[in-house]
């Protein structure tokens, strides 16, 4: 059996994933109906199916949790935490995954050291640009997410396999 406090942190997981989600979709929208689509070619397009997988993925995991599926449910967060660990800007390429909220430490390396944070809400970006910047950023609420739910399915586990 699993007790209510397991129970409570399972809920609190769900809820993140699937509003984070949500309000990902709701701005990813947002973007396509702001932005001048025509002007870009094909490979835009399909960049910006992306994203809406990305967020199906994490409304998709919030899914399996309240369907009682926790093992694939906390599996499924993993993952998408795990895509939200890193960001980067490196000569061209730029991508940053973030479902929910994200606090970051940055590095920036263009011309001089800079170290600092951010704070993005949910997006999903990935793109070609002309430019020498050199970023890094680490999503520390990514990595302590990732923590709580690692913690929650060992707890989860132990919790199963005891009853049997």
């Amino acid at each position: 059996m699993i007790n209510k406090a397991l129970l409570k942190k399972l809920d609190f997981i769900e809820i993140y994933q699937f509003f984070g989600g949500i309000l990902g979709i709701l701005l990813m929208i947002y973007l396509i109906f702001t932005t001048n689509v025509d002007k870009y070619g094909e490979s835009f397009h399909i960049l910006l199916i992306i994203p809406f997988l990305f967020f199906g993925f994490c409304i998709y995991s919030a899914w399996l949790l309240n369907k009682k599926k926790y093992l694939r449910g906390l599996n499924s967060v993993i993952i998408s935490l795990i895509l939200q660990l890193i960001a980067f800007e490196f000569y061209g390429i730029f991508y940053t995954a973030v479902n929910g909220i994200a606090i970051n430490f940055t590095l920036d390396l263009t011309n001089d050291t800079l170290v600092g944070f951010d704070f993005q809400p949910s997006q999903y970006l990935l793109a070609f640009r002309e430019n020498d910047v050199f970023r890094f950023k680490l999503n520390l609420f990514a990595f302590g997410m990732l923590l709580f739910v690692s913690k929650i399915l060992k707890e989860l586990k132990s919790s199963l396999y005891s009853i049997v």
